[in-house]
Parts: structure tokens; C-alpha cells; sequence
């Protein structure tokens, strides 16, 4: 059975609570509905999981599941806020004394609060993008289409998801591409 997307069992383009991009639709729709699924894997594999055994995991440079979070959090912020709209007065996680900033998250920072918070600044760079007159429209500093942007967001984010899905095996084992 086919739903309104061309995806086959789905309704209205989620299933089991994750986003089945359109099988139809302009570009915009298409490269917006891939992010989102890609946020929402993020968010699926890490969320209702103890804070200890998210914690107990890190990759010999010291990567670790918070800290992969709060880093996509600052990607997105600095791709689409800051270098696409030219925002002023951002905030992030990183500063020149410590360039990898956002990677290192206090003990006291919960997933929760982290997945929370990537969720409001996807809502606030999909508002963005959502204005945007077209995906060809040059941004505010750099020089970067709109689409290009939204195509380093989605290879930014799934490579990211694969560190997750590596660390969160490791932790306690679990293991798969989508819920269901």
C-alpha cells in the first residue's frame, strides 16, 4: 500500500516515529525530510538510555555520545543561522582557546537537556531555511548555495549517526538502522 509520499507503508511520511523523506515534491521538501530523518535516528538511538551507559563509551580521541550531540547542536547553529542568514550574537560551544569545545560536555549536561536542545535549533534552521526564497540564494558570508548547505547538513549528520550507532553497540550492544 502506498501512502500520499510513495512510500510504501508509512502514514502522513513517519513511520514508527521517524520521518520517511517525500518520494515526491520539489527539492526543498526532499533534501528538508532527509535531515529531519537523520536528526530524528540521532535522537531514537540515544534517547531513554541511562545516563551511565551513555557516558561509558568514547572513541580513542575522546569522542563521546554527548558530545556528538551538542556538536551537530553547533553545526547546524553556525551552517544556517550564522553563515547562511548571518545572525548576530550567536552563541557556541567552541571558542579559540578551545576549538573542539562543544565535544567536551560536563558530567552534569543530561541527554535529555542535549537532545532538547538539538531539537530546538533544528526547529529555528528549518524556520530559516523555510524563508528562504530559493535554494540557490547565496549566503549571508562564504559564498555557499542554500542546497549545498543542506547537503553538507545531511553528510554532516549521517556521518555523525554512524559514530553513534558505533559507540551506542559498544555501550550496551545496541545495534539497528530504524525503530521497528
Amino acid at each position: 500500500m502506498m501512502d500520499d509520499n510513495g512510500g510504501e507503508g508509512t502514514e502522513n511520511g513517519i513511520r514508527h516515529g521517524i520521518t520517511e523523506p517525500s518520494h515526491r515534491g520539489d527539492e526543498r521538501t526532499a533534501l528538508l525530510g532527509f535531515l529531519r530523518r537523520q536528526r530524528e535516528l540521532v535522537a531514537w538511538k540515544l534517547r531513554d538510555t541511562p545516563e551511565d551507559v551513555l557516558r561509558s563509551v568514547s572513541t580513542p580521541s575522546g569522542m563521546t555520545l554527548p558530545g556528538v550531540v551538542r556538536h551537530l547542536t553547533n553545526v547546524e547553529r553556525s551552517w544556517i543561522r550564522d553563515v547562511f542568514a548571518g545572525q548576530e550574537g550567536l552563541v557556541f560551544d567552541w571558542s579559540e582557546a578551545d576549538p573542539d569545545g562543544e565535544f567536551h560536555v560536563p558530567g552534569e549536561v543530561t541527554m535529555t537537556a542535549l537532545l532538547a536542545d538539538y531539537a530546538a535549533e533544528a526547529r529555528r534552521c528549518e524556520a530559516v531555511v523555510s524563508a528562504a526564497a530559493s535554494l540557490d540564494v547565496p549566503s549571508a558570508t562564504r559564498g555557499f548555495s542554500l542546497r549545498w548547505i543542506l547537503l553538507h547538513l545531511i553528510e554532516e549528520t549521517a556521518r555523525h549517526l554512524g559514530h553513534i550507532d558505533l559507540l551506542r553497540e559498544n555501550a550496551d550492544g545496541r545495534v539497528g538502522e530504524e525503530p521497528g
